[in-house]
């Protein structure tokens, strides 16, 4: 029998320093953490001052609420039991408060370790509102940092009438390293904390070197709402304000079918900043500043906003208003293929069977909100934000966005800490955009929330330090669907840019300056400068040469990006015959020694022409991608026959579809051209037609005619192509598709491939659907 016996951890004092300093990542985060125990306390205002000056010994920051307070045995019980929570409860939906019935924001117990992180001296004062007297503790956080148990560490506390009288001169004093502070007492005595009849108030002194060091760097040369604590409040409480507007924007576009309530709506949450840096009107009393978010989110270009519910589909609405009185709302729809990867689907649908545990259906995702908003910066789109933010102009504008920038996300109503702040581009989106600059929207161009809630959206964990999520399969399921929304709507707004020739006018990739004009202008308006013409010659001639370099580059590319459309189709349809192949080859092995000699000959025919007929699929293949890989010269072929060698890459998926292909009058027309060129630009369009013609109704064909030896026609009786949209398809990145992998580059590349030949290309709308001409001028 093995004997043992029970043991226990013992932490040392250093554990309350340590927790304190390493779970709270920011001076900032720990602040926003007090708020939140002040609103999970049914505060229905809360007020955080900071004291600069360069004194240590003058230096204090204050967080009051007016909330329920602590009672005496929770101050001096619970509260005295780091990491452990009376909001905790198994029960998720019961984790409320009193009397608002708030979902709670804090669950981990570390608030008051959080504090301690801010400042060498921490006072809690604390008060219910039928007590007479405060309840309060004072802490000097240096006690911690002895080689001792955290049991033997005392510090004082109890029951006082005037807790001002906490502050002057008495016997507390002389057992700590600390001074009465005038400012401080002063400030006591004017509102709001000489209105304390219940609530918290907690007292910091001695700041911490962190929070000295950002309060000296930006007091100096930054505005109020661009300093580091302010900012922090602000995008803490602005999507509290904007949870209830856009859930009953949701209700009446019947998106959804109520409000999700993170309380019973019979209270209000507001929160309010000072500091001695700002300028009151009455000498000695403080002007405190409401913390709200700016109107400036009102005054988008663009806006997307909806739900994305459990099945991981997106159902909203995107609005356009770019253009003064010009308002443009559609439908924003987007299935979970569009947004998720095939593994993706499968966990998420595996994760929906009941008969999992509760605890791993918790990295599933959930339904979640979201409100984004996208600016332009062109010129006249700054003008405008400038007339309606009664800025003095352009560059005012740009600062003032640039302060609220992000796309941030909500728990419960309060910001999540870090995402969309400075320089947190959590989804990348910056790289995005040098890859794909017309179709992506960069991290400079939004305000937006995703709005989560307890307790469907429990499976994205927060980190012990609220710094962030867990990087969990939830969290990176919700990357990927934020991404695919963000992807749409850069579409969309690409179109409308294109189509109202906003920004940058996109020239042909193989359209090149005209050279001889600019010599001609030198040669004309500078005779007398010899060395300034044989510059300018040297300068020209090196152009063309890179403008060779990058043709030949970008040649080579779409001949590689071309070739795997296609040969990704070929991976597809070889598996079958690959299969009958490998069958017939073990069943030939397995029979040969159990058969009698006449039934095995049979066997062994029978199994050869399987294997003949697998081979000569596999040549027919192989002939489909001949042009593709042949040598790029000028030959004489018939249009038609690299038609059919096309459209033998789609013949499964066409015959699944019921789509047929209908030659007209072109069988035999032969012309002499680069084949290549020809077999892109079928590639491409076959492809996009099989697309939308899978997505439709009613006869699925797609016809291929001749107008004359120099105009081809590839139709099809799909949806037709929104006007607006007849030119701007031809665009780099620019897709209409619905599809994670739709890239928007295959009829980009078709019309650059046509015209290194000559050739052109362009789309129009016929009676029955769209249709594509290839044409030399």
């Amino acid at each position: 029998m093995i004997e043992s016996q029970k043991y226990k951890f013992e932490p040392g004092a250093m554990s309350i320093i340590q927790m304190g300093e390493e779970l709270i990542g920011h001076p900032s985060t720990a602040i926003n953490e007090l708020v939140k125990n002040g609103y999970d306390a049914d505060a229905d205002k809360c007020w955080v001052y900071t004291q600069y000056d360069k004194d240590i010994n003058r230096n204090f920051l204050i967080i009051k609420d007016n909330g329920l307070g602590m009672k005496t045995d929770t101050l001096f019980g619970s509260w005295l039991k780091p990491s452990i929570s009376s909001k905790r409860d198994d029960d998720r939906e019961k984790r409320r408060s009193e009397i608002y019935e708030r979902k709670f924001l804090g669950s981990k117990g570390i608030g008051r370790l959080a504090s301690m992180a801010l400042g060498r001296y921490l006072t809690v004062i604390t008060k219910q509102a039928n007590e007479k007297e405060y309840n309060w503790l004072r802490i000097d956080r240096e006690i911690f940092r002895v080689e001792n148990l955290l049991k033997e560490i005392s510090f004082p506390g109890g029951t006082i009438r005037d807790y001002t009288q906490l502050f002057k001169e008495s016997e507390l004093f002389e057992n700590q390293d600390i001074v009465p502070n005038g400012i401080l007492i002063n400030l006591l005595t004017t509102k709001p904390f000489n209105d304390f009849k219940e609530g918290t108030m907690i007292i910091l002194q001695n700041l911490d070197d962190s929070v000295k060091t950002i309060i000296e760097d930006e007091v100096d040369f930054k505005e109020l709402d661009e300093m580091s604590f302010f900012k922090s409040l602000r995008d803490l409480i602005t999507p509290l304000r904007l949870n209830k507007e856009i859930q009953d924007e949701l209700v009446t576009q019947n998106i959804l079918s109520k409000s999700q309530n993170i309380d019973n709506g019979a209270g209000t949450f507001e929160l309010f900043f000072g500091s001695n840096f700002i300028n009151n009107k009455i000498k000695g009393q403080v002007d405190f500043i409401q913390v709200e978010p700016s109107p400036i989110i009102q005054f988008y270009d663009y806006r997307v906003f909806g739900k994305v519910n459990n099945h991981h589909e997106v159902q909203g609405k995107y609005l356009c208003q770019r253009f003064k009185d010009e308002l443009i709302e559609e439908d924003f729809v987007l299935d979970a293929s569009f947004l998720l990867s095939d593994e993706d689907i499968k966990i998420r649908k595996i994760l929906e069977n009941d008969d999992i545990p509760d605890k791993y259906k918790e990295s599933n995702l959930g339904e979640f909100y979201f409100d984004i908003r996208v600016y332009d910066l062109d010129e006249d789109s700054k003008d405008e934000l400038a007339k309606k933010l009664k800025t003095s102009g352009r560059r005012e504008a740009t600062q003032a966005l640039s302060k609220y920038l992000g796309l941030k996300i909500s728990k419960n109503g309060f910001g999540v800490k870090p995402y969309g702040e400075e320089e947190q581009d959590w989804l990348g989106l910056g790289a995005k955009r040098v890859s794909q600059h017309q179709v992506t929207i960069g991290p400079n161009q939004i305000i937006g929330y995703a709005f989560l809630y307890s307790p469907q959206n429990d499976g994205l964990s927060e980190k012990t330090n609220r710094e962030g999520f867990f990087e969990n399969k939830a969290f990176i399921t919700f990357k990927k669907i934020i991404g695919g929304i963000l992807k749409e709507t850069g579409q969309r707004r690409a179109k409308f840019r294109l189509t109202n020739k906003l920004g940058r006018i996109v020239r042909s990739k193989l359209e090149r300056p005209d050279a001889t004009k600019f010599i001609e202008y030198i040669l004309q308006n500078h005779k007398n400068s010899p060395e300034l013409i044989r510059i300018t010659k040297e300068f020209v001639k090196d152009s063309e040469n890179a403008y060779d370099n990058i043709e030949d580059s970008l040649s080579f590319s779409q001949r590689l990006a071309s070739l795997g459309t296609g040969l990704e189709l070929v991976y597809h349809e070889l598996s079958q015959p690959l299969n009958s192949m490998g069958a017939s080859l073990d069943s030939l092995i397995t029979n040969v020694n159990k058969i009698q000699e006449e039934i095995l000959k049979k066997r062994i025919l029978e199994r050869a022409d399987n294997i003949s007929i697998s081979l000569n699929l596999l040549e027919t293949l192989r002939n489909s991608l001949q042009p593709a890989i042949g040598r790029s010269i000028a030959r004489t072929f018939k249009p038609f026959e690299t038609f059919k060698k096309v459209g033998y890459l789609f013949e499964n998926i066409m015959a699944d579809n019921d789509i047929r292909f209908v030659p007209q009058d072109i069988q035999t027309l032969e012309i002499k051209e680069v084949e290549y060129v020809f077999w892109i630009s079928f590639l491409n369009i076959i492809n996009n037609a099989v697309y939308w013609l899978k997505q439709s109704e009613g006869e699925k064909a797609i016809f291929f005619t001749h107008e004359n030896p120099n105009i081809f026609v590839l139709s099809n009786s799909g949806p037709k192509i929104p006007e607006g949209e007849l030119e701007n398809i031809f665009e780099y990145g620019i897709t209409g598709k619905k599809e994670k992998n739709a890239t928007g580059l295959g009829l980009a590349f078709t019309r650059s491939m046509l015209s290194t030949r000559g050739w052109e290309i362009k789309a129009e709308n016929r009676e029955y659907g769209p249709a594509f001409l290839i044409y030399r001028p």
